[in-house]
């Protein structure tokens, strides 16, 4: 049986990877077998009888060729076609009728990356002047555009690193103009400005745009179009025609860029490169004809687009270290969510991340970040979450994933319930301006800064008292350093080697889990120090929901029923619970009051007096340090319709209570003195039978 469940255990665990390398296979396969047949027609129509045609000229420039990134398996054309350069010929003379032609291809691709190692000085010097053509503006990317060439300018401004550009300029592009499949943009193509002016388009106008700003300054880039795969809901077939372009990097050559896709330097493996061109509508089918008294009519090309194979994996080059500002937040808080990266490779790589969270969950900002880093770099990237406001009686746990555009992943738990910290969002935002600036100064790692606090949680009439020490582990004198814990500064130099210690006093602070930031600051140094501290509020109870009769007879037996309400988040210790009337009390002592309590005394009618009773219910109780608190809720019961009899047994139970208290000698002569009066009154009750 053993067995049994090991080998279906195992065929299981290979069924679930077969099932994740299907899902993914468009993003992760190292290489795919793809079949491309494209057809299409031209109709010979005479305008009269007598008509004559010499001949007809297609030249098919959509086709695929070799590259870097595809290699042509096998090839047929229909008809016999000659090639010329990127260009497929087809000629028929003297014919009449329907014109069939087409091609069926089968294409290997690959993932392969061009692996840029070193740095690219920006703005580029001496372009080849046979790529200046790729510089020039054209009618739809209008390079030339005044409003263009000055964006791009600022959008670059500054920079001297050409991979930076380029993904500067993709990432803008990408995240800023809106894929709108409109009818403005489905069957003609908008120029560039148009599409910088109205922000959206489909891959045409969002490649046109960021080729035209990569051409206004200085950077020579073509268009590509081909085919590609997409899981997008947006289109009913997964194939389709896609365009994307290239980017000249001196020393490397022609560098894929699909900015609809947010693949930045690479293509995954179902892109097919079919054409290259100035611009974006160069068409792809070009006809000439001599004849006399004919129209030729004209259809688009057919493409048909089939997955036959795919095979390996590509490797991971980016490791992901997801990590929460805090993994236990409270309701209606915001919290950081920090990824870091890290570039395995000794070249570039750019990735877009996303985070992935339950609906419930605010987010603040874009889902996607394009990330770029630049050889064995490691950087941080964040997003700002939000939990929703929920039921105060529950621990929720939320799961956020960080994903690459490749499927690389990781998770963590986020727990949410209501006696947890809460940050408000100036206060994330704050802290991922520090993490960034510590970052941006060099000399930050140069410093050690390290703070403890005299006691983690106390009451908020309590003074406490952080400690820092600051020591300079670098080579660098520090001048004009200020370290201040909210408004309290001091400002020092650190010489080589040395350490200086502070102390901040700080109290009356709002109760609640609260972290406190130490922050460490100078032109060369930015560091913090996070401290989690539980203010506690004073423990507070209230009396509450009390019910008693108004008014009780002689034989009744009723309920007094009350809650001992917690109405602090600190507990309330040592509790000595008391309820009294008439000089009896009943009393219950609680360690520690963890939560809200009911309470339900039987109470006998027979044991009050004649008229109002007071009933007082009362609860002594300390915090932590043994500090002392009082509360009391006092309410009457009135006992009517008493008889005689009832009274006078009345007046005998409260004379019992009363000699329950007497010292021994007074008690033996209350008794004396109690029988005698006794013997009286049954005397008395005899007389009158």
């Amino acid at each position: 049986m053993k067995k049994m469940l090991l080998i279906f255990i195992v065929l299981l665990i290979n069924v679930m990877f077969s099932v994740a390398q299907q899902e993914d296979w468009f993003f992760n396969s190292q290489s795919l077998i793809i079949n491309v047949d494209v057809l299409s027609k031209a109709s010979i129509v005479p305008k009269s009888e007598n008509y004559n045609v010499d001949y007809v000229k297609i030249n098919l420039s959509h086709f695929p060729y070799e590259s870097f990134n595809q290699q042509i398996l096998s090839f047929d054309s229909l008809p016999n076609g000659e090639t010329e350069g990127n260009t497929l010929i087809f000629l028929w003379e003297d014919i009449s009728g329907d014109i069939d032609f087409g091609y069926s291809a089968k294409i290997r691709t690959n993932s392969n990356m061009v692996k840029i190692k070193e740095k690219i000085l920006f703005p580029l010097k001496d372009v080849p002047s046979e790529l200046s053509s790729f510089l020039l503006p054209q009618e739809i990317i209008d390079s030339d555009n005044e409003e263009i060439i000055k964006f791009a300018s600022k959008l670059v401004e500054g920079e001297d690193d050409l991979f930076v550009v380029v993904n500067k300029l993709a990432s803008w592009t990408k995240n800023n103009i809106e894929y709108n499949l409109s009818t403005l943009t489905a069957e003609v193509s908008q120029k560039a400005s148009w599409a910088l002016q109205n922000r959206q388009g489909v891959c045409d106008e969002l490649t046109s745009l960021f080729i035209a700003m990569l051409r206004s300054v200085g950077v020579p880039a073509k268009f590509i179009s081909g085919v590609a795969y997409t899981n997008s809901p947006l289109f009913p077939e997964n194939w389709g025609s896609h365009g994307w372009a290239e980017v000249y990097f001196p020393g490397y050559g022609w560098i894929p860029y699909d900015v609809t896709y947010g693949q930045f330097g690479y293509i995954d493996p179902t892109h097919i490169k079919l054409k290259e061109a100035l611009d974006s509508n160069d068409p792809s089918v070009k006809y000439r004809w001599l004849a006399r008294n004919v129209n030729l009519e004209t259809q688009k090309l057919d493409i048909d687009t089939s997955l036959e194979e795919f095979s390996g994996r590509v490797k991971k080059p980016i490791v992901l270290e997801i990590e929460l500002l805090k993994n236990k937040v409270g309701f209606g808080s915001y919290n950081l969510v920090e990824v870091v990266l890290e570039n395995l490779e000794d070249f570039y790589i750019s990735s877009e991340v996303l985070i992935s969270r339950p609906s419930e969950m605010g987010l603040e900002g874009n889902v996607i970040q394009d990330i770029l880093l630049k050889p064995m770099e490691k950087k941080s990237a964040f997003w700002i979450v939000k939990t929703p406001q929920l039921d105060r009686n529950f621990i929720y746990t939320f799961p956020i994933s960080v994903n690459t555009v490749r499927n690389f992943s990781e998770t963590v738990n986020l727990i949410s319930s209501v006696n947890e910290i809460k940050f408000s969002l100036d206060e994330v935002k704050d802290i991922i301006s520090q993490k960034t600036e510590q970052n941006s100064k060099k000399y930050s790692k140069d410093v050690n800064l390290s703070c403890t606090i005299d006691k983690e949680e106390f009451y908020s009439y309590e003074t406490s008292v952080v400690r820092c020490n600051i020591k300079n582990i670098g080579n660098v004198f520090l001048e004009h350093l200020d370290v201040c814990l909210k408004n309290s500064c001091s400002n020092f130099d650190l010489g080589i080697s040395q350490k200086k210690g502070f102390n901040f006093t700080f109290e009356n602070i709002e109760s609640g889990k609260q972290q406190l930031v130490v922050k460490l600051k100078s032109s060369q140094v930015s560091k913090g120090e996070y401290l989690d501290v539980k203010i506690l509020d004073e423990p507070l109870v209230s009396i509450s929901e009390v019910e008693f009769p108004l008014e009780v007879s002689y034989d009744d037996k009723f309920d007094i029923v009350f809650l001992l309400d917690k109405v602090s988040v600190s507990n309330p210790k040592n509790m000595e619970l008391i309820l009294s009337q008439n000089g009896f009390e009943n009393t219950w002592i609680i360690k520690e009051l963890y939560k809200n309590q009911k309470f339900s005394i039987n109470i006998l009618g027979k044991d009050l007096r004649k008229g109002n009773n007071v009933f007082t219910v009362s609860a002594g109780y300390e915090d932590g340090n043994g500090r002392k608190y009082y509360v009391e809720e006092s309410f009457s019961v009135e006992l009517v319709n008493v008889t005689i009899i009832q009274n006078i047994f009345l007046e005998f139970n409260t004379f019992l209570r009363n000699i329950g208290s007497l010292e021994p000698k007074s008690l033996i002569i209350v008794g004396v003195g109690s029988f005698f009066v006794f013997l009286l009154l049954l005397r008395v009750i005899f007389r009158k039978k």
